[in-house]
């Protein structure tokens, strides 16, 4: 801590030289008598070696969601005791501080000040919630120091769905998707004859009555899948690239979440910059792995990624690839239709929400005009390929954005002319 006069010791030095230097000039020495009020102040003063500060800084987590809160906590130890502390904490634009008539907490005649506050970090990312401001005063010295507080992982908030997307083929793995071979589920898939061995609860009676012959239910077999989710990060800097990326990140947080739920594997690949992958895994372990990777999606790059290089456990046989893309970089476009040949089930999610102004020209409107043109085209060669492509408007929940791509369980066929 560097130490230096206060300001009221600045003030008393500063009439006194005015008086003083008042006297010499004009030559009245009546005029030294100004100077002695400040001349006195100063010394009564207390002098004293500056005292020794010992700060602590800490936050109550390093990680979080967004929206949950967030404790700081500021001690100052000195000895000797401060005439005056003075705890200030300044936000970062990201985040909300929960009692703003607290931002500043004095302390008189302390050795001891310990001050609190509560935040709120409205944005995802990997951020520093601020700094806190430790001024300090003891007789005719003063000190102040910044600290920048320690960085925070802000975790997007998913939202809550069902993970009703799975893909043809599902794996050999005991989960909650209803898959097409027969085996010990929840769900009906058809009608069979009875035969040694069958339990008799599967019985139809009514079928086996109306047969004159036992019948029984089969059920669907309850499988695993694997999803991997797609981050299209492409994009120069600025408010349309933020929100695309933004509206990603929370969609993918919100899939991974809800097929984690149900012990399915979830992975992620981040296009944009050098190409990052995770392969796919089960457990709360894996969502924060998952998170973390997020957090690293902002990088401005003109590296074209090369897909070819994941390897086979980021992307296992079967697995279906959700990809959230504006669908503006001819990148992106290129990783899409080089996962679509190598035979891998995609659906594409549109996050781009804006367009560019309409204006009053006539040039203008003509611009915008071939621009929704364009757009048109790059979204029609993708279901030439046989990839969906579904708009996530505003005020929509990706539950309902992904809706229509929901298919009734698929059952084994039942016998010809039966009913259950």
């Amino acid at each position: 801590m560097n130490w230096h006069p206060s300001a009221r010791a600045r003030s008393l030095a500063t009439a006194a030289l005015l008086a003083l230097v008042a006297a010499v000039l004009t030559g009245h020495a009546a005029l030294v008598l100004l100077a002695a009020p400040a001349l006195g102040a100063l010394a009564l003063l207390p002098r004293r070696r500056p005292p020794e500060l010992d700060i602590d800084v800490t936050l109550s987590s390093s990680r979080c969601f967004e929206g949950e809160e967030v404790t700081i906590t500021a001690t100052v130890r000195a000895a000797p005791p401060l005439d005056e502390v003075i705890l200030e904490l300044q936000p970062a634009a990201q985040v909300t501080l929960a009692d703003a008539s607290l931002r500043t907490q004095p302390f008189l005649r302390s050795g001891r000040a310990s001050a609190r506050w509560v935040i709120r970090p409205e944005r995802w990312g990997r951020l520093s919630p601020g700094t806190v401001r430790v001024a300090g005063r003891a007789g005719a010295l003063q000190t102040s120091r910044r600290i920048d507080l320690d960085p925070l992982e802000v975790f997007p908030r998913p939202a809550r769905m069902r993970p009703r997307l799975v893909p043809a083929e599902l794996l050999r793995r005991i989960g909650e998707h209803t898959g097409r071979a027969v085996g010990d589920g929840v769900e009906f898939a058809g009608i069979r004859p009875y035969v040694p061995g069958d339990q008799l609860r599967d019985v139809n009676r009514a079928v086996s009555i109306r047969r004159g012959q036992l019948h029984v239910n089969q059920r669907a077999a309850a499988r695993a899948a694997d999803l991997v989710v797609m981050i299209d990060a492409f994009g120069d800097s600025g408010p349309v690239s933020e929100r695309t990326l933004d509206l990603a990140v929370h969609g993918a947080a919100a899939l991974v979440t809800a097929y984690l739920r149900v012990s399915d594997r979830a992975g992620l690949v981040v296009l944009g910059g050098l190409l990052r992958w995770l392969g796919p895994a089960a457990g709360d372990r894996q969502f924060y792995r998952i998170a973390e990777m997020m957090l690293a999606a902002r990088y401005d790059s003109f590296v074209t990624p090369d897909v070819g290089r994941i390897p086979r456990t980021a992307l296992p046989p079967g697995t279906l690839v959700v990809v959230f893309s504006p669908l503006l970089d001819p990148r992106g476009f290129g990783a899409i239709s080089d996962l679509r040949q190598r035979g891998f089930p995609l659906i594409v999610v549109d996050t781009l929400r804006d367009e560019p102004p309409p204006g009053t020209r006539a040039d203008t409107r003509l611009a915008l005009r071939l621009w929704r043109l364009d757009r048109t085209a790059t979204r029609s060669g993708l279901r030439a390929l046989g990839i969906p492509v579904l708009g996530w408007d505003t005020g929509t929940e990706l539950d309902s954005v992904l809706a229509p791509l929901r298919q009734p369980p698929p059952g084994v066929r039942r016998l010809a002319g039966s009913r259950p």
